[in-house]
């Protein structure tokens, strides 16, 4: 395998966008890891399994860098040497790798670490075994990291070993289509928007119901996982077909369904939901799924529950109130909402101020979902059954829910923090959930 020497080109040696400072900074406060794991059949090697690893690394600028704060005080991207700061592969036993899984979402990456991502495989005695990638949150997000877990297993199982370097991406902002298209005619865009529509998203938001909201410095962060097999996925999809709306929207009306549920009281009341939208479509500088960065974006609706909803109208309200969001041109909100100030220091106090404005948002659950992800042979026997990613949610959101479809198969997993709900009420949830989305599907 040739090595040659990359260009500056390469190499990311830049400050981070606003996006990657807000994840790095409240990374300081609570760890914001996430992982992409899938479970495999077959036999795999130890030996080509480290190699895809350097060749992963090698062709990925963001595998090739740590953070480190600049002379001015702002957190940059300085590039290492991938043979001085290898991307290596842990050995673990397959038994209890769920809990493994949760434990790495509580495990940071220091300061100044490099690379700043995780390789792990938990290995059977028999053919089955679960591989799994932890990023820092500030270089990948949940998509890119399942196309490089994938990137690892292909050439594991045997495809061409050879390096094609990426060129180091900068950061969403600069790559902003709205923003390059003038101040004056991006704000009168989104002016537009946040007239016609602001009202409805400063309507009074209730939080779940036994959620503690008292800030802690303690964090434990569980995973409840459900599946939905590729028999009933094709039904939920053709009942969201033939209802006008999205996997995505079904989904979310699942979850606020769920929480509506919590209230003992049946009445009408507005419940956020918070999606991860993918930005790469919206952005210049031709990015594909394969870009290894942090290229989504936060971005909550407001959803008005009935004392009796219709679950259909609202998961066509869901995705609808999305769209009206991206096309405001405002889907990048980092630059408006979280402007760089000398008030966020590089630091945990500077964390714990951004933290405080961050925790002003309306009450809200999240949903980030990956969506369908391409059938990938590997040959040798190899297959992988499916896969998952999980993300350690932010401290503000009672609830996170990460959803992949794999193969026909939707896997999601619940995730909370068992410090401020109680695991009988996120099961209560959890079935309320797969109960909600299996009646919809027809089963």
């Amino acid at each position: 395998m040739k090595t040659n020497k990359l260009k500056a080109q390469n190499c990311l040696n830049r400050r981070l966008g606003q996006s990657e400072h807000i994840y790095w900074l409240l990374d300081q406060l609570y760890c914001l890891n996430f992982v992409a794991f899938a479970e495999i059949e077959g036999k795999l090697s130890e030996k080509a399994l480290q190699r895809a690893l350097e060749v992963l690394q090698l062709e990925n600028p963001t595998l090739r860098t740590q953070i480190i704060i600049d002379g001015a005080g702002r957190p940059c991207f300085k590039s290492v040497s991938a043979a001085e700061q290898p991307l290596k592969l842990e050995l673990r036993e397959l038994r209890n790798w769920r809990r493994a899984i949760e434990s790495q979402l509580g495990s940071p990456f220091e300061q100044g670490q490099a690379p700043l991502a995780r390789f792990l495989w938990f290995r059977g005695k028999g053919k089955k075994s679960v591989v799994a990638m932890v990023f820092h949150h500030s270089i990948a997000d949940g998509r890119s990291g399942v196309y490089a877990l994938f990137d690892v297993l292909r050439r594991a199982a045997g495809q061409k070993q050879s390096v094609q370097a990426k060129n180091a991406q900068p950061s969403s902002q600069q790559l902003d289509l709205i923003k390059d298209k003038g101040l004056v005619g991006a704000k009168l865009k989104e002016l537009k928007f946040w007239l016609t529509k602001g009202k409805e998203s400063l309507k009074f938001r209730e939080q779940l119901p036994g959620y503690n909201m008292t800030p802690g410095s303690t964090r434990e962060i569980k995973i409840v996982p459900f599946s939905i097999p590729p028999k009933t996925s094709k039904a939920l999809l053709a009942s969201c077909r033939d209802n006008g709306t999205t996997v995505h929207g079904a989904l979310g009306a699942a979850l606020l369904f769920a929480i509506a549920d919590e209230f003992e009281e049946s009445e009408s009341r507005y419940l956020g939901l918070n999606s991860l939208v993918d930005l790469r479509g919206e952005l210049k500088g031709g990015l594909t799924e394969g870009d290894l960065g942090l290229y989504i974006s936060t971005v909550t609706t407001n959803h008005l529950m009935d004392a009796q909803p219709d679950f259909w109208r609202l998961a066509r309200e869901i995705p609808k109130q999305l769209k009206e969001v991206m096309n405001s041109g405002d889907a990048n909100l980092i630059n408006s909402v979280y402007p760089e100030t000398p008030l966020y220091t590089p630091n945990k106090s500077g964390a714990k101020r951004l933290q405080k404005v961050v925790a002003m948002a309306p009450a809200s659950s999240m949903l980030t979902n990956i969506g369908k992800v391409d059938v990938t042979p590997l040959g040798k026997g190899l297959c992988i059954k499916n896969v998952s990613f999980a993300v350690s949610p932010p401290a503000q959101h009672p609830i996170c829910m990460t959803t992949a479809s794999y193969d026909g198969q939707i896997c999601t997993n619940i995730l909370y923090d068992q410090c401020k709900l109680k695991a009988t009420q996120i099961k209560r949830i959890t079935a309320n959930i797969l109960s909600r989305l299996l009646h919809e599907a027809g089963e």
